[in-house]
């Protein structure tokens, strides 16, 4: 094989592998993740303590507030008894294995989240285990929701969660590409603010297929095509910013994902 062509095998592995660590500091899962206030914390202080008297949460404000931010009609009175139904039963189903694995309640664990919100104290890696599955389930009981709604409801929140991941990745790529020395060329910009826009529209479909069940396989394939169309506009002959010194030793590299979202 000629050299020059291994080369150019090698440069375009190496662009590929620069823009899988600057995407990958902007997840492409969850607008909620940065933005929601509810996150807590609970890797301080003594658990039984924390979830002995915890406020109460009203599991419906985070939907009134992404309606209202997104601009979708806002809930009428008729649908919060269903939708309280909803979170009940499922709460009601994951509570079983959640007390049996952290010794707490689940009821006690999401309504003491809002108050530990903030706090980084540290902690053991028990208490650090159970901030992240209260996270994760806190999530798919907010997914449960949203899946619950008419679609004139659903789709605009949709929209909006996946256009806030899509701005802040592109401005990620964006700043990084400049500060590493790498000059963009006019089209090159634009056809990039088009593959974002595509997975922006990916990603929604993807959530709204998914029905409220997990839908991290479907993003980060979406995500990895994304890294892939990326890669194909960069020229190789740019490559004096994206060396590999950019590229930490023991960096992941892109795997091929099974599933990937079916949009028609």
């Amino acid at each position: 094989m000629a050299k020059g062509h291994v080369s150019k095998v090698n440069m375009k592995r190496i662009l590929l592998l620069f823009i899988i660590l600057i995407l990958g500091s902007v997840p492409v899962f969850s607008a909620e993740q940065d933005d929601d206030a509810s996150s807590g914390d609970f890797s301080g202080g003594n658990t039984a303590e924390m979830f002995s008297s915890g406020p109460k949460s009203d599991p419906l404000i985070e939907i009134r507030n992404w309606l209202g931010r997104s601009g979708a009609p806002p809930l009428e009175k008729n649908q919060q008894k269903l939708l309280r139904k909803v979170y009940d039963d499922e709460v009601k189903a994951l509570a079983k294995p959640f007390e049996k694995q952290f010794g707490v309640s689940l009821q006690a664990a999401l309504k003491t989240q809002p108050a530990q919100s903030g706090r980084r104290t540290g902690g053991g890696r028990a208490n650090r285990e159970l901030t992240a599955e209260v996270h994760r389930i806190s999530s798919h009981l907010s997914d449960k929701l949203f899946a619950a709604l008419p679609m004139e409801q659903q789709l605009p929140v949709r929209k909006f969660q996946s256009e806030m991941v899509r701005q802040r990745r592109v401005d990620r790529f964006k700043q990084t590409t400049e500060a590493s020395g790498l000059s963009l060329t006019e089209q090159q910009e634009s056809d990039i603010d088009a593959i974002f826009a595509r997975e922006s529209y990916l990603r929604t479909q993807a959530i709204i297929q998914a029905n409220g069940e997990s839908y991290e396989k479907s993003l980060s394939f979406v995500a990895s095509q994304t890294e892939k169309r990326i890669a194909l506009v960069l020229d190789p002959s740019q490559p004096n910013a994206l060396s590999a010194e950019n590229a930490p030793a023991g960096s992941p590299q892109p795997s091929p994902e099974e599933t990937q979202p079916h949009v028609d």
